[in-house]
């Protein structure tokens, strides 16, 4: 006999992201350089990729031309996810300074 388990709801598992954060979120350097790091190891397996197409052998591999296309894929998706947290983060930590300031300039 099958046994129905109460399933929770996804939506309170994922993460809500705050309107405006009490205290900034800097987005460390770090999280910057690990991204161009990422994008350099693209850029050097679809180089890799482009002189193989020149080796005789694999000059008209059409599979060569796939992987180039996928990686090419991989990486704009994964620069548009990556970029996407970072805007939300700056985004916020913008508005948060904006409104210090603004409270700054009006105490003064």
């Amino acid at each position: 006999m099958a046994v129905n388990k109460a399933k929770r709801s996804i939506h309170l598992a994922q993460h809500q992201p705050q309107s405006q954060p009490t205290q900034p979120l800097p987005v460390r350097a770090h999280a910057y350089r690990c991204l161009a790091e990422m994008n350099n190891g693209f850029e050097q397996a679809l180089h890799g990729l482009e002189e193989l197409k020149k080796v005789n052998c694999f000059s008209s591999s059409e599979s060569l031309h796939g992987i180039y296309n996928l990686l090419s894929r991989l990486r704009a998706q994964a620069n548009r996810e990556a970029m996407a947290v970072l805007a939300e983060r700056e985004t916020a930590n913008a508005r948060h300074f904006q409104q210090h300031c603004l409270e700054t300039e009006r105490a003064s």
